[in-house]
């Protein structure tokens, strides 16, 4: 398995985590965990527990793109050393976002969302690269 699908796990699992969290500041913002309607029980929340459940929401759509853009690198042969980067550097991105989305630094959360876009359109521009 190449680094770059590695790099779909560790976002994967970025999410899940970002879910354990979600669900600790729940129970801990309104004393228990709403199995039946979480939704809904999501909605009601604020503060930390509220931007850790949309930055996990944000997670799971942008995950999509960064797997189809890694899927489109390697069917388009762009080599496992060449994707490394731009998929690393996702993740990393990934991490500062989640990081920034829960301690409220809006800024530069937009920022480092604009370097994973970016690193995914780099992975693109290596599949067209590769594919001509």
């Amino acid at each position: 398995m190449t680094p770059a699908f590695w790099c779909i796990l560790i976002i994967i699992f970025f999410n899940y985590l970002l879910a354990g969290i979600g669900g600790w500041l729940t129970i801990k913002q309104t004393g228990k965990f709403d199995i039946n309607q979480p939704r809904v029980q999501a909605r009601e929340l604020t503060g930390a527990a509220a931007r850790v459940k949309a930055a996990q929401a944000n997670g799971w759509e942008v995950t999509v793109v960064f797997a189809c853009c890694v899927f489109i690198a390697h069917f388009a042969g762009v080599p496992e050393t060449e994707a490394t980067l731009p998929a690393s550097v996702f993740v990393v991105s990934r991490f500062l976002y989640m990081v920034c989305y829960a301690c409220k630094l809006s800024p530069w959360r937009t920022i480092i969302f604009l370097v994973g876009l970016a690193a995914c359109f780099w992975l693109i521009k290596l599949a067209v690269t590769y594919s001509a």
